[in-house]
């Protein structure tokens, strides 16, 4: 599914999130020689139009306590989102629909206790690869789909942003700049997290190359996936195969 964009800003800081995220360099290194490469056509584009991102943390943003109106999300949650603050009109911020609190996910892992799980909101990609994959910042990346459709900047690799999982396909700009304002993700799209949550658990390294397709609902009229998905298919596959002729020989 598309992986979408917020356009060429720089994520800010989420002090509510600090104590949830490992640094890359808590992160154990893992040795294992086959690892997931979760490759996506398609991501939602909070970066620039048709850039290849590789994120240095993903989090699964739809794991949601949604409560009603007369009462509170849990304390623990993450952030929360209050709907009656997106009313048209604007009105006095009340809304039958309540509010929504952003739960963390339970992280397995081989290492931990059995049965017994940690809580995790930002699940790092594997440092090495990572680093390996900066490498490929300044690769020259397909900015035309024909002689006659291009796009009206060229697209770029970008290594180390957030990006955000859910099972929804954002296409509402209000809801994209809610993402990017809270958590600070540069993208959104509906598996990175499952890949990599799935790959940490089971002690595998891993590492997430998305193109991102389209502007989350910023765009004017169509949604851009329906133009420009070809070519973000054509740049991620370009990304990821100069991710793997990067990949060291000992490390098959």
């Amino acid at each position: 599914m598309p992986v979408q964009v917020y356009k060429n800003l720089q994520a800010p800081q989420v002090p509510r999130n600090q104590n949830l995220s490992q640094s890359n360099e808590d992160y154990p290194i893992l040795n294992s020689s086959s690892s997931p490469v979760e490759l996506q056509t398609n991501a939602t584009i909070f970066q620039g139009f048709n850039d290849v991102s590789i994120p240095k943390q993903v989090a699964n943003t739809g794991i949601w306590d949604w409560v009603n109106l007369n009462r509170t999300v849990d304390s623990g949650d993450v952030a929360q989102l209050d709907i009656g603050n997106y009313n048209v009109p604007k009105g006095n911020g009340t809304n039958l629909l309540g509010h929504i609190g952003y739960d963390e996910e339970e992280f397995f892992s081989e290492s931990g206790e059995p049965s017994s799980a940690e809580p995790l909101f930002w699940a790092n990609i594997t440092p090495q690869w990572l680093q390996l994959a900066s490498n490929l910042e300044g690769m020259k990346l397909e900015q035309c789909v024909n002689s006659s459709l291009c796009l009206p900047e060229k697209p770029k690799l970008v290594v180390g942003l957030k990006a955000s999982t859910a099972d929804i396909f954002v296409d509402n700009a209000a809801y994209r700049d809610f993402l990017f304002q809270t958590f600070g993700v540069s993208s959104a799209d509906m598996e990175s997290a499952a890949v990599v949550m799935t790959s940490l658990s089971n002690g595998f390294p891993v590492i997430v190359i998305r193109g991102l397709s389209d502007l989350a609902g910023k765009q004017q009229g169509d949604n851009a996936v329906r133009k420009f998905g070809s070519l973000a298919a054509l740049n991620t596959a370009k990304a990821v195969l100069g991710f793997i002729e990067n990949i060291p020989e000992h490390a098959y």
